[in-house]
């Protein structure tokens, strides 16, 4: 009688644990998996397919359903996992990026995007090596909420204003072809670039959104850079830069301002001064005033939002130009912008 309870009993342990792993393994395969994005900021410059060698690609192709969903749909292989799926969030160029690891090269050339299409205007692929890239251009700037489940990935493109109580775009004069001033070893678009990056250390952990319109060498056209601060309706919109002048004595900071876009209370005049005032106690320096924005000044007279451009110095000066290649000096530098941007939340 015992040994048949005993018997009865081990089956029973048995069929539970076979049940119980079954229900597991079921849920590990179907489990809706969070896909971390990367942004624009933490882009690896010159990312895209191994060697940059194309075996497929196309355009992909998208079906229309009756069913209403806020997701983008993606169909995914058998076989991929979510370690497998990167996803890069490319601001200045309104595009998003989707690596899918262990794909053949002709599955998007079956396979529909489906779902939720608002705001795509062009989708391709790009195959080499068994990965997959998906480039979607999109309409407008996005950010992207996504989960792997059940053989799909599920992206949802949210406004930034939706995601964000407090946005800035941050810019670094010059980039690329254009080098900016150069006098002597000093290179303009380099020392903008660098005090953008200590700028941004100090950032990251401020619980503000930064957008920033280049974070290395590149040539960036200037309605583009001011396009990304209106694009996603950022409080501020801030340009580091240099200046030079014939007479080699004049030194200091600047702050220039778009008259003619006005806000009650705090537009561009206000954060142009607050800006100046920050960076010139920070650096000790002298404060050179206000000014309004000429008439060909694209990045300012095309903004819609608060916007300035700080000069941070004079190239022009030998003094200045040496303190500017220091790299104290532009760690003083970027953290004026920090209590400058700091101050705006503080006094709205």
């Amino acid at each position: 009688m015992q040994t048949g309870l005993k018997i009865q009993t081990l089956v029973l342990a048995i069929l539970f644990c076979a049940v119980s792993m079954s229900g597991m393994l079921f849920f590990a395969r179907n489990k809706a998996i969070e896909i971390d994005n990367v942004a624009q900021d933490q882009v690896v410059a010159g990312n895209g397919l191994a060697d940059g060698v194309q075996e497929a690609g196309g355009s992909l192709r998208f079906r229309q359903t009756e069913e209403t969903t806020e997701y983008l749909c993606i169909p995914l292989e058998s076989g991929v996992k979510a370690e497998g799926v990167t996803i890069e969030n490319h601001y200045m160029e309104q595009q998003v990026w989707v690596y899918i690891k262990d794909t053949t090269s002709d599955f998007y050339a079956k396979e529909a995007v489906s779902g939720n299409l608002e705001g795509i205007t062009e989708g391709i692929y790009e195959h080499a090596g068994g990965t997959t890239l998906i480039k979607f251009t999109l309409a407008d700037v996005y950010e992207c909420k996504s989960i792997l489940e059940e053989g799909y990935l599920y992206i949802d493109f949210v406004l930034p204003g939706d995601v964000y109580d407090k946005i800035v775009v941050i810019d670094a004069g010059s980039g690329g072809a254009e080098s900016g001033i150069v006098s002597g070893t000093l290179v303009e678009k380099d020392i903008n670039l660098d005090i953008i990056k200590r700028l941004k250390l100090l950032m990251d952990n401020s619980g503000i959104k930064v957008y920033y319109t280049r974070t290395n060498d590149v040539e960036i056209p200037l309605e583009e850079r001011i396009a990304l601060a209106n694009n996603t309706d950022a409080d501020m919109f801030i340009s580091v830069q240099l200046n030079t002048s014939e007479n080699v004595a004049l030194y200091g900071a600047q702050a220039y301002y778009n008259d003619r876009y006005f806000i009650p209370g705090f537009g561009s005049i206000e954060l142009a001064d607050t800006v100046e005032r920050a960076v010139v106690m920070e650096l000790s320096t002298k404060g050179n005033g206000l000014f309004a924005a000429e008439e060909e000044d694209i990045l300012l007279q095309n903004a819609e939002i608060p916007a300035t451009v700080i000069k941070v110095g004079y190239a022009s000066n030998e003094q200045e130009a040496a303190l500017l290649q220091k790299e104290e000096y532009r760690d003083q530098i970027a953290l004026g912008l920090y209590n400058a941007i700091l101050a705006v939340y503080e006094n709205k």
